[in-house]
């Protein structure tokens, strides 16, 4: 079985290096809400914690660590204030079946507000608003084959749409956890958004015009504007964690996006327990990697722009307390905004019993 896990993701790393992006995919993929990251404790670390991750939290950064739960149930919600007024809120579970593994659901979801209806005659607004609808719902399977290898599987189905038109996917997450037996060195393997192209179709395409070079008077004819299908953002992730002390670990990671700029990602925790009470404290940066050479009609300043990120420093803190028969996580992250928007502020509750 080891083996065969080894295999399928040898296979997925092939895949997705040979879609590695560069500068000049950038736009060239869609359904760009699976990028957007949940829960303070990962976002707080950037991602570099994907071979430690456990329970609830794997989810969405890793689904072989939802194996790495001790209690039976485990539930999260979490709210992320994400640019320009939009609100990412996040619900999932993950159940223990014991010698069968672990099973999880999440529902992720994007509240737009309310934004004002233009049409091409009256650009200043119709006087009605709309709000987009975004989702992803995925389900997740996660087993310890030993006691240092954890494999885990979730697919997602992807939904997005705005007044009456509208696009549906589905996609699949790939992650491995391994432990070194001699030395307090962890390994984690993710492959993401592997999946199916998606097309926007529906009502809102639908026109009426005259036909090409018809008289005065003939009656107009409806017309079908076609979308063209997109990618989803297929993503390869490799990260190392490293206990320097008991409590205090050291993590990297590298993160090749098909059709984005990759990245590599540092980041820090440190746990302490006082009595029945735990902390953790953490942080991580990204430093963009960018191979494709400049265009001579580019400017550097432009150049260094786009290439960029708005995004910088995350940190975060969380506390766990025992309640009764359960035990309560609250925890709280922000990931810096260099550009435009404020920063990115999020908070999760996690129940476990």
């Amino acid at each position: 079985m080891n083996r065969k896990i080894t295999y399928l993701i040898i296979m997925g790393v092939l895949l997705s290096v040979s879609y590695a992006g560069t500068v000049k995919s950038r736009g060239t993929a869609g359904a760009a809400q699976l990028s957007v990251p949940v829960g303070a404790h990962g976002i707080a670390l950037n991602g570099t914690n994907l071979a430690t991750v456990s329970g609830v939290d794997a989810l969405y950064f890793n689904p072989a660590g939802t194996s790495n739960i001790s209690n039976s149930f485990q539930t999260v919600f979490t709210n992320m204030s994400y640019i320009a007024d939009i609100d990412v809120n996040y619900a999932a579970f993950v159940t223990n079946l014991g010698k069968s593994g672990t099973i999880g659901l999440s529902i992720k979801s994007f509240d737009f507000g309310d934004i004002l209806r233009t049409s091409a005659e009256n650009t200043e607004g119709t006087g009605e608003t709309f709000s987009p609808d975004f989702m992803t719902v995925g389900a997740t399977w996660s087993k310890a084959f030993t006691d240092r290898i954890r494999f885990g599987l979730t697919m997602k189905y992807i939904q997005e749409r705005i007044m009456q038109t509208s696009a549906s996917g589905t996609g699949f997450d790939l992650g491995v956890q391994y432990a070194f037996a001699d030395r307090p060195l962890k390994l984690g393997i993710m492959l993401s958004n592997l999946g199916t192209k998606m097309q926007y179709s529906g009502a809102d395409l639908e026109h009426k015009l005259p036909p090409d070079d018809s008289e005065e008077g003939t009656l107009d004819e409806s017309f079908q504007q076609v979308s063209e299908g997109f990618e989803i953002p297929a993503e390869l992730n490799l990260a190392a964690a490293y206990e320097v002390i008991p409590g205090l670990s050291l993590m990297a990671s590298y993160n090749n996006n098909s059709f984005s700029n990759n990245e590599f990602r540092f980041g820090g925790e440190y746990n302490l327990t006082l009595g029945p009470t735990s902390v953790w404290l953490g942080g991580a940066m990204g430093m963009g990697s960018v191979d494709d050479e400049k265009p001579d009609d580019i400017s550097q300043g432009d150049w260094d722009e786009y290439t960029g990120s708005i995004f910088g420093a995350t940190f975060g803190a969380g506390i766990s307390y025992p309640v009764g028969n359960m035990t309560v996580d609250v925890e709280v992250a922000q990931r810096s905004v260099t550009d435009y928007f404020d920063s990115n502020l999020i908070y999760s509750v996690k129940i476990s019993f």
